[in-house]
């Protein structure tokens, strides 16, 4: 770190937390539509297509907001940009201590998700005057969460194997360079 003390907000993070947040927003929902879709007793479901969109686009919006104002506040809490975190989190390994829990945790916290997916259909209907599906008192709830939490697990879980691999890939790569650039100085 430079002589001025780090700000704990930097500009390039605002790009990461829009990225982070409209990524996992559109990710969470497709994963909630599809537990709606499986959790259906009868099936076909007919999906009322502009209401879903619009429901995606409330959804979304949603979630970038919300993890934009949870990373700031992360940020102002521990003095350290986003960025900063995660190039510590890459470079100390944790990436890979954390697989399992990863992926229980995209599990178990996918019905704050999943409830605001629902939550953004129901907004959708209110603006579109149409609901997303034809028969939506047919669902079956539970069925619909779990294949939810299924899902989302799955996801995390790989999502969560990549970045590990990422990360360990990366700091061979960064030691292999200086071991390079120390014998290449001999």
């Amino acid at each position: 770190m430079s002589k001025h003390k780090q700000q704990a907000i930097q500009p390039e993070d605002f790009a990461r937390w829009l990225t982070f947040g409209g990524f996992w927003g559109f990710v969470f929902y497709l994963l909630s539509f599809a537990g709606l879709l499986l959790g259906h007793r009868h099936q076909p479901v007919r999906v009322n297509t502009r209401t879903s969109l619009v429901g995606m686009i409330i959804h979304t919006g949603f979630f970038v907001g919300m993890v934009s104002l949870f990373s700031a506040l992360q940020s102002l809490l521990t003095g350290k940009s986003s960025s900063q975190t995660g190039r510590e989190r890459v470079s100390g390994g944790t990436l890979e201590r954390s697989i399992l829990k990863l992926a229980v945790g995209g599990g178990l916290g996918s019905i704050i998700p999943f409830a605001l997916s629902v939550g953004s259909l129901k907004a959708a209907e209110t603006i579109t005057g149409e609901a997303a599906f034809q028969n939506s008192d047919d669902i079956n709830w539970i069925q619909a969460a779990g294949t939810t939490a299924l899902l989302s697990s799955i996801t995390a879980l790989s999502v969560a194997r990549i970045t590990a691999w990422v990360a360990q890939d990366s700091r061979e790569g960064a030691m292999q360079s200086a071991t390079s650039l120390t014998s290449s100085e001999t």
